[in-house]
């Protein structure tokens, strides 16, 4: 890294020496003929010029003209360096004053590895990012002025560290009537973190939101591979093979995010993944249980221990330990790995990023033999990939669950053998228009109040039997999603017409009764309801019931088991 030049130094150093040197060269000529002058008092005399109190330079007349620059420049050098040692002393206060009254910027908190992350991602989209340690730091960091505000302390030892973080700045917020309109809290505990999306989710108050870093960084990954598999020569293969290597919760996301990204991507060919670790076993048998996409959409197999996978030489190999010190040993080590193609060995390397420097991208420098399989990537690169005009470094769980909903429209589509673009809705979510992404946010906002008619709720999934909606209670709740389409249609600018015209705004069942609809739009509605669970499992999450009472037998509510197992 080149390191710049300190001119200001230098400069003063030099102005410091001709002072001195001019100074003592007049005083020496100016002060021949004082009796009993000495070269102590040459010096002596030589220093006061700094402080303008040199006798035989105060008194003026004629003087050497060494003396009289010297007389000059030495008071001028002695006032810049006090004015260079005040803003030093005040530096810091005056950074303080500036951060609190500063507006449209981002607040990190925390000096953990997420807040480094999360920072860097910020800064490198070109946002303002302020940082503290601790809530206490919050006012001078502008809390007022900020746009959006991460928590990512340090929680190993107390869990709900950040979320306490988002609650006092929230309050704060609410006390001031202004303040960020984001507030995301970091749970490294992905179980806790999807109990606590599941609770906010059910108060329906966008802006406030918990995610897990791996969580949001394996997704990221998973968009990319998937894309990368798809857009290859000749596509993907009749039998796709991957292998995961390691159980964390990178590992277990990464898993998760594969198996959502391919049901579009994959268009019938099947994916199969290896899960290598010790505990594959049990590691497996959880994500099949939670995350039906992972049960359904993919062939996940679990394999104990490196090279003894059923899928041969897979594709693609993703080294993802816990510990980068792991992920590197085996990355170098299990020579086993190094089978596949070109970018086929993909090692995350997060505490210790700066090694990516000694891989490259394209061809190793350490492994120069591999002709370029091996690939590094970080967290803070995976994150660069969810590139944002508004200052967040992910997605929040709104975003999520609306996409997931366009999601889960696109396949159903494309299973009844609707193309890409044939309606404006039937593209993915980055190519949606605005008005379209505001009705899935919208039916995401307003699920918890359609669910509390049913007395119903949202919680992490467990495993147990699903709750169908049916009956006359399907009809309740699809009149509802009528209801919720139409207003946020209208205030979006939306009115009825005969014939709908986009462009215009314009649609025929704006302003009529679900009971007037004719059935194939009537069973539109019953779909989205029907589809809810297939949604929120996605998620791990699921609809539970916590007011039985209002279930009703007359409504036909049935139990069935939910995804395979």
């Amino acid at each position: 890294m080149t390191r710049s030049v300190p001119w200001t130094r230098i400069g003063f150093a030099v102005l410091v020496v001709v002072s001195l040197g001019l100074g003592w060269w007049g005083l020496a000529l100016d002060t021949t003929q004082v009796p009993g002058r000495t070269w102590y008092d040459v010096v002596y005399h030589d220093l006061q010029l700094f402080v303008m109190g040199a006798e035989p330079a105060s008194g003026g007349g004629e003087l050497s003209w060494q003396l009289q620059v010297a007389r000059f420049l030495a008071p001028g050098t002695a006032v810049y360096a006090l004015f260079e040692a005040a803003r030093a002393l005040f530096t810091g206060e005056i950074r303080r004053f500036r951060e609190r009254r500063a507006q449209g910027h981002a607040i990190v908190v925390g000096q953990t590895d997420a807040a480094d992350t999360v920072a860097a991602a910020l800064a490198e989209a070109g946002h303002r990012v302020l940082r503290t340690a601790d809530a206490s730091g919050l006012h001078d960091v502008g809390l007022i002025g900020a746009t959006v505000l991460y928590a990512c302390g340090d929680d190993s030892t107390d869990a709900t560290a950040n979320v306490l973080t988002v609650a006092e700045a929230e309050n704060a917020v609410r006390r001031a009537g202004r303040g960020p309109e984001r507030l995301y809290a970091h749970v490294s505990d992905p179980d806790l973190g999807v109990a606590l999306q599941a609770r906010h989710l059910s108060c329906a108050e966008p802006g406030v939101d918990f995610f897990t870093l791996d969580v949001i960084a394996a997704q990221a990954l998973a968009v990319r591979e998937v894309r990368r598999i798809v857009d290859a020569p000749g596509g993907p293969a009749p039998l796709t093979r991957l292998a995961v290597v390691g159980s964390g919760e990178f590992a277990r996301a990464l898993v998760v995010g594969l198996a959502r990204e391919w049901e579009l991507a994959g268009d019938g060919v099947r994916l199969a993944v290896d899960l290598m670790a010790d505990d594959a076993v049990p590691v497996v048998e959880a994500l099949r249980a939670r995350w039906s996409p992972v049960a359904e959409k993919i062939e996940l197999r679990a394999a104990p221990s490196l090279g003894t996978g059923s899928l041969g030489v897979p594709d693609v190999v993703y080294v993802c330990h816990a510990s980068d010190g792991t992920s590197l040993r085996v990355a170098l080590t299990a020579t086993r790995l190094w089978h596949g193609g070109p970018g086929s060995l993909v090692l995350l390397l997060d505490g210790l990023a700066g090694l990516t420097g000694a891989f490259g991208t394209e061809a190793s420098r350490v492994l120069d033999n591999l002709d370029g399989r091996l690939r590094t990537v970080t967290m803070r690169d995976l994150l660069a990939d969810v590139e944002r005009a508004e200052a967040r470094a992910h997605a929040d769980m709104y975003e999520r669950i609306a996409r997931a909903v366009h999601h889960v429209y696109l396949r159903n589509q494309r299973e009844r053998g609707v193309g890409w673009g044939e309606v404006p809705a039937m593209v993915r979510w980055e190519d949606l228009s605005e008005d379209l992404r505001a009705s899935n946010r919208g039916w995401v906002v307003g699920l918890p109040e359609r669910l509390a008619r049913m007395g119903a709720t949202i919680a992490p999934r467990d495993g147990a039997p699903e709750i169908v909606f049916e009956g006359a209670e399907l009809d309740e709740l699809a009149e509802a999603e009528h209801e919720l389409w139409e207003s946020v249609r209208v205030a979006q600018g939306w009115r009825s017409g005969p014939v709908r015209d986009d462009d215009a705004k314009v649609h025929p069942m704006i302003g009529v009764p679900w009971s007037e609809l004719a059935e194939a739009n009537r069973d539109k509605d019953r779909d989205v309801v029907r589809l809810l669970p297939e949604i929120l499992a996605e998620f791990g999450l699921e609809v539970v019931r916590y007011d039985e009472s209002r279930a009703g037998s007359a409504n036909g509510l049935a139990e069935h088991s939910g995804a395979a197992m």
